[in-house]
């Protein structure tokens, strides 16, 4: 690894950049990784690396032994100049880092059986927003979560930024259509209750019971969730609200039901 790559038009340079577009990276089925941080918590939750840029200061400073050590192990590492890897970067400060890593794929048996809490997302648009949701679950014990087709793609780099690293401690199963979502649970051999977060709802989201298998569906940030989730599911909660406050962020909705329901859990084994 003596070679320091120092030309935009080197062929991997040119990769890493196409990488940053998300028709071509959807296309490859990878995303991108940008700062120790990051990179280090998808470490640590397994991710499948293929490439890591490092700058020489980066690979030379005694900090950072460990953590290089750790990604020869499962990836390829390559030397770039400063310069060309801030330029690449879509953050201010990359931090002399940045990694190639592929997406988690998952099948219907498979994500269901390891999950008894899952959040699923309807249309989600905002990227701060999934990020957040993102983290929540996580935070609060979940264990997988669904972004349906619609939403915000969670490897978009503000999504990634705003999970803090969570989306590499939970599960993530996107693009799932409606349709195929509604087909999975029915061949499903779990009986998992659907919970609808929905402003019409009778009952406050604290008064509820909740099943120890439970799907909680959050809708889209303007329209709420898709007519046909909210006919099929099992129990619909709302959030109490005051004066002429109207609804909460999704994220802020998603958060307030989740703890809730990590609270009822707790409770459940104490």
């Amino acid at each position: 690894m003596t070679e320091i790559i120092s030309s935009s038009q080197n062929s991997r340079v040119k990769y890493l950049n196409k990488l940053y577009r998300s028709r071509t990276r959807r296309k490859e089925g990878v995303f991108v990784l940008e700062g120790k941080r990051l990179i280090e918590a998808a470490l640590a939750g397994g991710a499948d690396f293929l490439e890591v840029f490092l700058t020489p200061a980066f690979f030379k400073a005694a900090e950072n032994k460990d953590l290089i050590s750790n990604l020869k192990k499962c990836s390829e590492v390559i030397l770039i100049e400063k310069k060309l890897l801030e330029k690449t970067a879509s953050t201010v400060n990359p931090q002399g880092i940045i990694a190639v890593v592929n997406e988690a794929l998952f099948k219907g048996g498979e994500f269901f059986s390891a999950a008894d809490k899952i959040l699923l997302l309807d249309r989600i648009q905002d990227p701060g927003n999934m990020g957040t949701m993102i983290r929540t679950a996580a935070g609060a014990g979940f264990d997988g979560i669904i972004a349906l087709k619609g939403s915000v793609d969670i490897y978009n780099q503000k999504v990634i930024r705003a999970t803090m690293g969570a989306i590499f401690s939970i599960p993530i199963w996107q693009k799932l259509s409606k349709e195929d979502f509604l087909k999975e649970i029915k061949n499903s051999t779990i009986n998992y209750e659907l919970a609808a977060a929905d402003l019409d709802a009778e009952n406050y989201y604290f008064e509820h019971e909740y099943s120890s298998k439970l799907i909680l569906m959050i809708g889209n940030e303007a329209n709420g969730l898709d007519k046909e989730l909210l006919e099929k599911a099992d129990s619909r909660i709302k959030i109490p609200l005051s004066g002429d406050i109207e609804s909460l962020n999704a994220a802020q909705a998603a958060a307030v039901i989740a703890f809730e329901i990590s609270a009822q859990a707790i409770k459940s084994i104490s």
